[in-house]
C-alpha cells in the first residue's frame, strides 16, 4: 500500500505536494542565504568544509575556486604548481578520504585569517580520530592564511608539517 493521497513518501505526515514542491525550493534558497548571516569565522570553518569536500572528490576543477589567484606558499608555489600537485596526487590515488579538525581560526584583519587545520589522509573513510592508530593515514597539520577576495574566503598560502596521532586527540 502506497502513501496516502496528498503524502509525501519518507514524511510521516501528509503534506501537499505543492506545498512540498516549495519546500524542496526554499531549502536550499534558505541555506545559501544563511552564509550570509554568519560571522567571518564561521564562514571560513564553512569553506573548510566544503573544501574537504572538494578534495575528497579528487577534482582539480572543485578544489581550484577555494585557492587564491594570489596564492604563494613559502616554498615559492603559486596556485598553478600548487593545483598541478594535486592533480598529480589524485591520479595517483583511486580514493582519498579526509578527516579533519579545525582547532583554531584567527582573524587577523577585516579581510585576512588564520586558521590550523589537522588533517587525516587515508584510501578508505576514517569514521573517528580513535581509528588513526589502526589505519595507515598520513596525519598533516596545515596552517592556512586565508583572505576574503570580493566576500568569498579563499587560501592565500599554507604551510604544512607531519602531525602526531595526539594532535587529533586535543
Amino acid at each position: 500500500m502506497g502513501p496516502p493521497t496528498g503524502a509525501v513518501p519518507g514524511l510521516n505526515f501528509p503534506m501537499p505536494r505543492t506545498s512540498f514542491i516549495w519546500f524542496l525550493f526554499l531549502v536550499p534558497l534558505l541555506l545559501s542565504c544563511s552564509s550570509d548571516t554568519l560571522a567571518p569565522d564561521e564562514k571560513i570553518r564553512q569553506l573548510l568544509a566544503e573544501g574537504e569536500l572538494a578534495v575528497e572528490s579528487r577534482s582539480v576543477s572543485a578544489v581550484a575556486p577555494f585557492v587564491s589567484e594570489g596564492y604563494r606558499d613559502d616554498r615559492g608555489q603559486d596556485r598553478r604548481s600548487v593545483l598541478r600537485l594535486l592533480a598529480g596526487y589524485f591520479l595517483g590515488h583511486q580514493s582519498i578520504h579526509l578527516l579533519t579538525q579545525v582547532t583554531g581560526v584567527t582573524l587577523t584583519g577585516d579581510e585576512e585569517a588564520e586558521a590550523t587545520v589537522f588533517v587525516a589522509v587515508a584510501g578508505q573513510p576514517i569514521e573517528s580520530t580513535s581509528q588513526l592508530l589502526s589505519l595507515r593515514a598520513d596525519l598533516i597539520r596545515l596552517s592556512i592564511r586565508l583572505s576574503s577576495e570580493s566576500g568569498d574566503w579563499q587560501v592565500v598560502s599554507a604551510q604544512w608539517r607531519r602531525a602526531e596521532p595526539a594532535d587529533f586527540l586535543n
